[in-house]
């Protein structure tokens, strides 16, 4: 007769009616089910919306940081190492310009050049000096490289053409115009063009700063707009689940992420707004004065060296006629800067000023070229760099000196504009840290409330 062994006994649920929890080396397919059926009960779910709350405000909260973070490195970048390097190119290929047009006017002097066109020619030598070593500071990549080494090694190249002319102009040497043409002819044909090139790089660059500076963070916007949505949602869901209407919890959450979004806006907006008024105000004009000024002074290097060959030179003829359309004909740099500022006062004055210098100048120009095709080369001479109020020079000095007026007006512009758009952002990435930090808190205090109360 078969004996049947006893039932095994029964083993008893936990204390409370809870099921126990797997072991620590459960099946993952054990614990897959166990969040399911978590997530079925309403404590799970709150618990749910914590998490999904948590990873968006978290996500809101870096994103907004890090973005403001990284728009205030690009200004300041733009205030400094983009903004240094095209300031720097700007200024070199001014100074080189400037430094060239004198050394051609001052050797018409017979003789020693006068004691002022000496100091400009100093000066505009040692701005290129100073602006070729912010430049070689600056620049990153290795075509910039090398573009501040070539001109390193034709800067003494140039002065030492140039000291040789007016030593054998003192003498009374017809040789000292070959050197003065060689030293133009180095200037024109591959050391400006070389700063030319350095320029736009460096114009490029700071485009690219400004692009970044004012990008809307987007990332940033859409976390946190999907923040306050699963926000409203979970408190409309508290609301029909425990019949109540309020969470104080979420809502402060939501106000403080309203706040968020608010401060996150208005300081990439506004940030953006002097951002781009910089470029408007500032490097706009800045790059079209620069286009200028330079124009201005190539044309009178081509003058001085026509003068240099008794008005017989038509190359340098034809290449005087073009820097002075380039600068003052119809649809001209001054036509373009006084269309684009002819509301703004203080630059729209000088640029008068400057058109009414550069017809003066454009007026007296065929009478020095007839005066020195007719032989009348000291009165040519005396007409084109002479100290009289009719002269050419007088005429030029005009015209430069309005142009660096309004060049001084946009680099205050652009400079003030660039401050405000960094002020726009300061304590913006600490306050934002700090709202979704308290967001997070206040939701998570508001829904572990209500878990708490399943467990009371």
């Amino acid at each position: 007769m078969a004996v049947q062994s006893p039932p095994a006994p029964t083993q008893a649920p936990p204390a409370g009616g809870r099921t126990a929890q797997p072991a620590p080396g459960a099946p993952p397919g054990r614990r897959l089910d166990r969040v399911a059926a978590a997530l079925r009960q309403t404590p799970g779910q709150l618990r749910g919306v914590l998490a999904v709350l948590a990873a968006l405000i978290l996500g809101a909260g870096i994103t907004g940081m890090t973005s403001i973070l990284a728009k205030s490195a690009v200004i300041e970048e733009t205030t400094s190492q983009s903004g240094r390097l095209s300031v720097a190119a700007l200024q070199l290929y001014q100074a080189l310009s400037q430094a060239d047009a004198t050394a051609a006017s001052s050797y018409l002097t017979a003789g020693t050049p006068s004691e002022d066109m000496n100091e400009q020619y100093r000066t505009a030598l040692r701005d290129a000096t100073v602006a070729l070593a912010t430049a070689a500071g600056e620049v990153k990549t290795a075509a910039d490289i090398e573009l501040v080494a070539e001109l390193n090694a034709r800067l003494p190249v140039y002065t030492g053409l140039v000291e040789s002319a007016r030593t054998f102009n003192r003498l009374g040497e017809p040789v000292g115009a070959t050197y003065q043409e060689q030293a133009s002819t180095l200037m024109r044909e591959q050391m400006l063009p070389s700063a030319h090139t350095l320029q736009e790089n460096a114009l490029a660059q700071l485009t690219e700063s400004r692009d970044d500076a004012g990008a809307f963070p987007y990332a940033a916007a859409v976390l946190v707009l999907a923040a306050l949505g699963t926000l409203l949602w979970a408190q409309m869901w508290l609301s029909r689940k425990t019949k109540r209407t309020f969470n104080l919890g979420l809502v402060g959450a939501t106000a403080l992420l309203v706040v968020f979004a608010g401060w996150l806006a208005m300081a990439s907006v506004v940030s953006a707004s002097h951002t781009g008024r910089s470029h408007e105000d500032g490097s706009r004009p800045l790059e079209l004065l620069a286009q200028a000024e330079i124009a201005a002074q190539q044309a009178r290097a081509e003058e001085s060296l026509l003068l240099i060959a008794r008005g017989e030179d038509q190359d340098a003829a034809d290449r005087y006629t073009e820097h002075m359309n380039e600068l003052a004909s119809d649809g001209g740099l001054l036509d373009q800067l006084d269309e684009a500022f002819s509301g703004d006062a203080a630059l729209s004055d000088q640029i008068d000023a400057a058109r009414d210098a550069a017809t003066a100048w454009s007026n007296g120009h065929g009478e020095v070229v007839k005066l020195a095709q007719e032989g009348n080369y000291t009165g040519a001479v005396a007409l084109a760099v002479g100290e009289d109020e009719a002269s050419l020079q007088t005429s030029f000095n005009a015209l430069n000196e309005a142009l660096t007026s309004a060049t001084q007006t946009s680099a205050d512009r652009f400079a003030e504009a660039t401050a405000d758009a960094q002020r726009a952002l300061s304590g913006a990435a600490a306050g934002l840290a700090a709202l979704s930090l308290a967001a997070l808190i206040s939701a998570a205090v508001g829904i572990q409330m209500r878990v708490a109360e399943y467990y009371a």
